[in-house]
């Protein structure tokens, strides 16, 4: 899951921080926190990424590595593999991350890297929970609020098909949900609905129960009453991106298991990711009851491979029309598109989403005018996975550094 950022300071950020069950980089930017806020917490170790720029709408989109044969969304992409890196570049790349998981204490740490829509090279370090297994790039990892990029992109392709309207009430989709009263399909992605999010009254619970199966009915049931009155203000909450996949199982009549391997994951060969419990080599990486509960908003679980194909198609067209694209990338004051997150990183700005939960650490990005895309996968302690990608570690150069070494060859 991913959270808002406000400004606080001091004890009072630090305080937050320690109480933090969830915990990622704060909208549009990849180094130190700026603040944090209710309900879920936002911060990262210090670190020498930017600050983000003013948010503004996507103005020109990356070349398209994957290209639908209609040129429409709708899950009719087909997958292209990246060729290669050089081998001397893939060693170099290799010993970047173990270097950097080293140097920020991980347990495991996965990247995945998209040159040019063209070159690819993924590589981990550490080993998988049994303490036993080496990773590879196509090693899975919870994904936490990454999650929501496919989810986003679901109801968008629906809005393409005319089965849903952004401006429609949820209520048209979900009669009697009245914690959606007022709420519009574009204020559920971007996060202006006001629904509070789920981590505070459910956090005793879930661990608790650990091998409870929650609805997304019950979850909702148990959020509270709106934080503000929907499009007045915004407030990042999980709960939003529950509904929308109740949503998109009421438009479709399917399961959203389902329309996921129809649309994305199969059309895109997306082994690798998928809701746990199925396919067997997806465990309950979350626990049972984290995973239920948090389900479109935080539960996919996904490998470095998969994320950077995943990023590729999105963000260069093949996913959703170029107009609903743009779109999706038009962000608010705080860095928020529908789905989409704004970010800097070092002297880049991009845009992809970032994701903590339970002690996966999540970070997806495409940064267009440098033509890459980057997926960072972690288990471990709270870390900004900004700082991991630009960080001179001893010994070498900053992975972020090395890839755009591997573009300009």
């Amino acid at each position: 899951m991913r959270r808002p950022i406000r400004h606080l300071t001091g004890a009072a950020a630090v305080l937050a921080v320690l109480v933090a069950v969830s915990l990622v980089a704060a909208p549009g930017t990849l180094g130190p926190p700026v603040g944090l806020a209710e309900p879920t917490p936002s911060g990262a170790s210090p670190g020498a990424a930017t600050a983000r720029p003013s948010p503004a709408a996507a103005t020109e989109l990356p070349t398209a590595s994957l290209v639908p044969p209609d040129g429409q969304g709708g899950g009719t992409a087909r997958p292209i593999d990246l060729l290669p890196v050089p081998d001397a570049d893939a060693a170099v790349l290799q010993a970047a991350v173990d270097r950097a998981r080293v140097t920020f204490g991980l347990n495991a740490l996965a990247v995945g890297v998209s040159v040019d829509g063209r070159l690819g090279w993924s590589g981990a370090s550490g080993l998988a929970p049994d303490r036993l297994t080496p990773l590879t790039g196509a090693s899975p990892f919870a994904i936490a609020s990454v999650t929501k990029t496919f989810t986003a992109a679901i109801v968008l392709q629906l809005v393409e098909e005319g089965r849903v309207r952004l401006a429609a009430p949820v209520t048209d989709y979900l009669p009697g949900l009245t914690a959606a009263e007022g709420v519009t399909v574009e204020q559920l992605l971007n996060h202006g609905s006001g629904i509070p999010d789920l981590l505070a009254p459910m956090r005793n619970r879930l661990n608790a129960e650990p091998s409870r199966t929650w609805t997304p009915e019950e979850v909702v049931a148990l959020v509270g009453p709106s934080q503000f009155a929907p499009g007045t203000d915004w407030g990042y909450s999980n709960t939003n991106y529950v509904i929308a996949g109740m949503l998109v199982e009421a438009v479709t009549g399917n399961a959203f298991a389902d329309e996921l391997e129809r649309r994305i994951t199969g059309p895109l060969v997306l082994e690798g990711t998928g809701f746990p419990p199925a396919p067997p080599r997806f465990g309950y990486m979350l626990g049972k009851s984290w995973t239920t509960a948090f389900w479109t908003s935080a539960a996919i679980v996904s490998d470095a491979d998969d994320m950077v194909r995943w990023a590729d198609a999105l963000y260069g067209g093949a996913i959703l029309a170029p107009a609903t694209l743009r779109q999706m990338l038009d962000f608010n004051d705080d860095g928020y598109g529908l789905g989409a997150e704004h970010y800097t990183i070092g002297d880049l700005a991009g845009y992809g989403h970032s994701g903590l939960l339970r002690g996966y650490t999540t970070l997806l990005i495409h940064l267009p005018d440098a033509h890459l895309t980057l997926a960072v996968l972690a288990s471990g302690h709270i870390f900004s996975p900004g700082e991991l990608l630009t960080s001179e570690a001893p010994g070498g150069a900053s992975i972020l550094s090395i890839v755009l070494g591997i573009r300009a060859d």
